[in-house]
């Protein structure tokens, strides 16, 4: 299929859409420039994403998150 083909598809499925939610849903992806999402489904923009992960290093380093080696270890041995 090639892209305008896809495009049309595309289309046409949004326009037969009645659900204002996913609409909304919708609008924000296309008005978001999206690098990757979180495992929970968020989308995450460049910028969000370094924050992100700036947060998870500041609270690891703080050690407010995260396992130590041994409790990984436990974790993964069970």
């Amino acid at each position: 299929m090639n892209i305008a083909t896809q495009r049309n598809n595309i289309v046409h499925r949004v326009l037969d859409i009645t659900d204002s939610e996913l609409l909304k849903e919708i609008e924000e992806l296309l008005n978001k420039n999206v690098f990757t999402y979180t495992a929970s489904g968020k989308a995450l923009s460049v910028k969000e994403y370094k924050n992100h992960l700036d947060k998870i290093l500041i609270a690891s380093d703080s050690g407010t998150l995260g396992y130590s080696t041994l409790e990984a270890k436990n974790k993964i041995i069970r």
